[in-house]
């Protein structure tokens, strides 16, 4: 068995968690995962168990380091990438008063429409690269704020998710920049928190987690849950990135200008650039990248997630398997036409975010006739993805010089409709890398 040094990378996604080691060339030594629900109790509502997803990281890097062809001690490094824009109110004792409010969740609509309607969609923009929305944590802590005073008013912190699995490693409550920039509370061109933003949310700096370059080396702390894997004492803990941002650096596009679709249960659209951009209209956000970079463009929210509604429904009303309905509404889509026969889907199942940011779209099949089937509604659902990812990238060439290539990645790339289709609309090559881990391998990269 090779000696060599491996680094650890960790991806806290929305629907599960994920560790692989990988070595310098970037070859995979193992891989673990494991799965967490998402908890819808109202519509528009969704939320996580911090505490069973904390766990889950844990019980992932456990399986992984006890696994056959894993050396613990080859452990040089271990490095983060998460879901960004989730807030949890902690109390005094760092325990949760509330579950964990994902990217998803789109309860603060009113007080996030509330604060850009008083102040204008530009107010803090232009600091902190965030569209005023509901989907980033200053407008959640505003609904806390008005809607759960008594909570509020006992909360001693707000952290992310990342911050609450790698506090215990770490003995300390750090926030790299790159998660940091997703709040909607963070000066993306300082790297500090905004006082202006923090005003805004009605908290204080002390309420924060410390923000840190994400190559920041921490040591892992006596007594931390990875205590008695056989790990290096020598091994350093890197905070890391967003998933967002470190998918363009896994999937390869991590040149200025360089675009990567990454197509999961939501989507996005980003750039790379060498400084922040905001643009004339708030249509899209900056978040940093790692100390010199930043990624310019836009979120698709209805994405897997509807696409999944689709063939959930498929399943249930044929009675076939969800695997069986995804081949078959993959195959009836192939088979349609570009345009899907007049059918137009859009596809706001959930609150649309980029580039429209406006929470009462809702979703719709116009056109529908007694010619139609399930084919056409897949292509249409998948067309209208197409055309909201051309938008967005329409608005980052405005201000980045983009180039001439796209490289896709996430699970829908894999599909047999979508990269065709997206090169289609796009009018763009389209590239998918041989290594299409994303995220994961941008976090074992930054590590």
């Amino acid at each position: 068995m090779s000696k060599e040094p491996l680094v650890l990378a960790v991806d806290i996604g929305t629907s599960s968690v994920r560790a692989m080691t990988f070595d310098a060339a970037g070859g995979v030594h193992g891989r673990a995962q494991t799965g967490y629900p998402v908890l819808r109790p109202r519509p528009y509502f969704e939320e996580q168990d911090p505490v069973l997803v904390r766990d889950s990281t844990y019980g992932a890097i456990k399986t992984l380091l006890r696994s056959n062809g894993v050396d613990p001690g080859q452990i040089a490094g271990i490095c983060f990438s998460s879901q960004l824009y989730s807030v949890i109110a902690l109390d005094k004792n760092d325990e949760p008063l509330t579950n964990s409010l994902p990217w998803s969740d789109g309860r603060a609509e009113p007080q996030a429409e509330a604060m850009k309607s008083a102040k204008g969609p530009m107010w803090l923009y232009p600091i902190t690269g965030c569209p005023m929305n509901s989907i980033f944590p200053i407008g959640k802590i505003a609904w806390l704020r008005e809607e759960m005073p008594e909570v509020f008013e006992t909360t001693r912190r707000f952290v992310s998710i990342k911050e609450f699995v790698t506090k215990p490693l770490i003995g300390e409550w750090a926030v790299d920049c790159s998660m940091a920039s997703a709040s909607g509370l963070f000066d993306i061109g300082e790297r500090r928190w905004s006082e202006k933003a923090l005003a805004a949310a009605g908290i204080s700096l002390s309420q924060l987690s410390r923000p840190v370059s994400g190559t920041e080396a921490f040591s892992v702390m006596p007594g931390s849950p990875l205590e008695g894997l056989g790990l290096n004492p020598a091994v350093k803990v890197f905070l890391g990135a967003g998933d967002g941002p470190l998918a363009n650096l896994g999937s390869g596009a991590s040149a200025v200008g360089a675009i990567n679709i990454d197509l999961g249960t939501s989507g996005a659209a980003r750039c790379i650039a060498d400084a922040p951009v905001t643009d004339e209209n708030a249509s899209l956000w900056c978040f940093c990248l790692d100390d010199s970079l930043w990624a310019y463009g836009g979120i698709v929210t209805n994405v897997g997630n509807a696409y999944q509604w689709l063939a959930s429904n498929a399943a249930e009303a044929s009675g076939m398997s969800l695997d069986a309905a995804y081949e078959f509404l993959n195959q009836r889509a192939a088979a349609v036409g570009a345009g899907a026969g007049g059918l137009l889907f859009v596809p706001y199942l959930r609150r649309a975010r980029s580039p429209y940011w406006d929470g009462r779209l809702r979703g719709t099949m116009y056109g529908l006739t007694a010619d139609h089937g399930p084919g056409h509604m897949a292509r249409a659902l998948l067309e209208a993805v197409a055309y909201d990812l051309k938008t967005i990238i329409g608005l980052m060439d405005r201000r980045v010089n983009t180039l001439p290539h796209i490289l896709l990645t996430g699970g829908l790339s894999r599909s047999p409709v979508i990269p065709q289709l997206l090169a289609d609309v796009l009018g763009r090559e389209i590239r998918i890398p041989e290594q299409n881990e994303g995220s994961i391998a941008g976090a074992a990269l930054l590590g």
